[in-house]
C-alpha cells in the first residue's frame, strides 16, 4: 500500500494573507527542491511562470523544479486523485476560501480520501483587522479554533504595543494549543509550515470526527455571494480607487486588476484598507464578495460602469 501524502489545509479570513503565504512557500520549494502541489480554487491571483495542463476536474501550471499550482473545477476527491496521478507530488497544499469553515475540507481528507493525510491546519489571522474589530464571527472563530499553527499576520500595522498586546489573548483565548507566529507580509520559516502534525486523535467532539456540511474548500458559505466585474475599457484611475475605498456596507472583499490611464494594477480591499501594486493586465476584472450580494451588485455595476473613460 502507497504511502498517504501529506496535506496542509491553509485557511483565515479575507485579506488576512493567505496568497502571500502560498506566494513564499512556492518560492521556498522551489529553491529547495520541495515537491509540492499548491491546491486553491484560481491561481490568477498568483503570478505564475509555468505551462498549464487542462485535466478532466483541475488546471495546472507546471513550475521548474517539480513544483505545481492547481486549480479545481471538479468536486475535491477526484480532482485531487487526478492531481496525484498528473503531478506526483510529496506534499499537497490546500487553501481554502476566505468564507470557508476548514471542518468540511479536513473531515474529507480524513475520512473520504484514503490517498491523503491531514497533516496540520495553518491559519492566517490579520492582527490589525482584529485589533480594530476584536469581536470575531463563528467562520473566523472555527479558522483559529481548528489551526494546529496560527499565523499572526500584518503585525506591522498595529502601530502601539497595546494593541498588539490585545491581539494575542484573543487568539489564545480560542485556541490555546496552536503554535503561534507572528509575523509581518507573512515573512517567516517556511519550514515551520510543514511536518507539524495534526492531533487528529485528539479532535475536539464535533469539530472533524462529524461531517457538519460535506463538501469542498468553501462548501460552508451561508449568506455570502460574490459577482465578478469585468471591462476592456479602461477606468479613470482615481475615480475607481475611490470607489473601492468606500465600498457599500456588506462588502467585505473587492480585489483583481484595473487598467486606467496610469497604469494597470492589482488591487485589493478588506479590514478597510485598500492595497495597490502595478500589475501588467489587459483588462479590469474586479471580485467582490460579502453578505446579501444581490441586492446591491447593480448599484455596484453602475458605479464602475461609470468609472471607466468614455472612447
Amino acid at each position: 500500500m502507497e504511502e498517504a501524502i501529506p496535506v496542509t489545509v491553509i485557511t483565515g479570513y479575507l485579506g488576512a494573507g493567505k496568497t502571500t503565504l502560498l506566494e513564499r512557500i512556492i518560492k521556498d520549494s522551489l529553491e529547495k527542491g520541495r515537491r509540492i502541489a499548491i491546491v486553491m480554487n484560481e491561481f490568477g491571483r498568483i503570478s505564475i511562470d509555468g505551462r498549464i495542463i487542462e485535466g478532466k476536474g483541475i488546471r495546472i501550471a507546471e513550475l521548474s523544479g517539480g513544483c505545481v499550482c492547481c486549480s479545481l473545477s471538479g468536486e475535491f476527491a477526484s480532482a485531487v486523485e487526478e492531481l496525484i496521478g498528473l503531478a506526483d507530488p510529496e506534499w499537497i497544499v490546500v487553501e481554502t476560501t476566505g468564507v470557508a469553515e476548514p471542518s468540511a475540507l479536513a473531515y474529507d481528507i480524513k475520512n473520504n480520501i484514503k490517498s491523503l493525510r491531514l497533516e496540520s491546519i495553518v491559519t492566517v489571522v490579520d492582527a490589525d483587522a482584529i485589533s480594530r474589530f476584536p469581536v470575531i464571527g463563528h467562520t473566523g472563530r472555527e479558522q483559529i479554533e481548528l489551526a494546529d499553527i496560527l499565523i499572526i499576520n500584518k503585525c506591522d500595522l498595529i502601530e502601539s504595543g497595546e494593541e498588539k498586546k490585545r491581539v494575542r489573548p484573543i487568539i489564545k483565548d480560542i485556541n490555546p494549543h496552536a503554535s503561534i507566529i507572528e509575523t509581518s507580509r507573512c515573512e517567516m520559516d517556511i519550514g515551520s509550515v510543514f511536518g507539524a502534525k495534526k492531533g487528529m486523535e485528539a479532535e475536539k467532539p464535533g469539530s472533524i470526527t462529524k461531517n457538519p456540511h460535506k463538501g469542498i474548500p468553501g462548501a460552508h458559505e451561508t449568506g455570502f455571494g460574490s459577482f465578478v466585474y469585468s471591462t476592456e475599457r479602461k477606468m479613470e484611475h482615481d475615480k475607481t480607487i475611490a470607489f473601492i475605498e468606500n465600498l457599500p456596507e456588506g462588502i467585505y472583499r473587492a480585489k483583481g486588476f484595473i487598467m486606467t490611464e496610469k497604469g494597470s494594477f492589482l488591487v485589493d480591499r478588506a479590514a478597510g484598507r485598500t492595497n495597490k501594486k502595478e500589475f501588467k493586465n489587459d483588462r479590469t476584472e474586479l471580485v467582490f464578495i460579502g453578505e446579501s450580494i444581490g441586492k446591491i451588485e447593480k448599484k455596484i455595476r453602475e458605479s464602475l460602469d461609470g468609472c471607466r473613460i468614455r472612447p
